[in-house]
């Protein structure tokens, strides 16, 4: 029996649909011969599958060595898994604030509706469009989205001294649902299944 996943049921009166959003990557520009890595590939697949309970992967490892590349390929090849695949640069405040701007316009853009984002991109307050962004991936029937959080390389942890350490935390989507990638040079990030990248 052929079932189309589009019209699949996420919880009832809710279909998957209702939060999709088409597979587009515009943040990261993809290398032209990146290798396999297939290995690390089917150990985020098999971190990131799941019940629909939050799953989180951190791709860590020294700088230049493929951790963004790797979560690329990991969105592209199972792209047909999730609803969305949001990008974010969490280099520093600034730069993730300006991420979560361009994901709620791109979430506006197939969802006018959704009514809290709309009202914190007229705000033009990036801390309430965080807020919104989260709030919207934390939606009930929300549940099949992959959020990638790549360079998060000053992270606050113990060791981190400097006051411009970025608290991952403040930009995860509070609900316990979905699915996250992490890339950071940092082997002390603790917020999922750490991979060496």
């Amino acid at each position: 029996m052929y079932v189309s996943t589009c019209c699949l049921l996420t919880r009832p009166g809710t279909k998957r649909e209702d939060y999709a959003i088409p597979f587009g990557i515009t943040e990261v520009t993809e290398a032209q011969h990146f290798v396999g890595r297939e290995h690390e590939l089917e150990q985020m697949h098999r971190a990131l599958s799941g019940d629909g309970s939050r799953h989180t992967v951190v791709l860590h490892g020294l700088g230049g060595i493929g951790k963004t590349q790797m979560a690329l390929a990991y969105a592209k090849r199972h792209r047909n898994d999730y609803s969305v695949i949001l990008w974010f640069n969490i280099t520093d405040e600034t730069t993730i604030q300006q991420s979560f701007a361009k994901n709620a316009e791109r979430i506006l853009q197939y969802h006018p509706s959704a009514a809290r984002l709309k009202q914190a991109k007229l705000d033009a307050n990036l801390d309430e469009v965080v807020q919104a962004v989260k709030a919207w991936l934390g939606e009930a029937g929300n549940t099949r989205w992959l959020a990638i959080y790549d360079n998060y390389d000053n992270p606050k942890v113990r060791s981190n001294r400097d006051i411009g350490a970025i608290d991952i935390n403040m930009f995860l989507p509070d609900a316990s649902q979905g699915s996250v990638v992490v890339t950071t040079r940092s082997a002390q990030v603790r917020v999922g299944r750490g991979i060496a990248a």
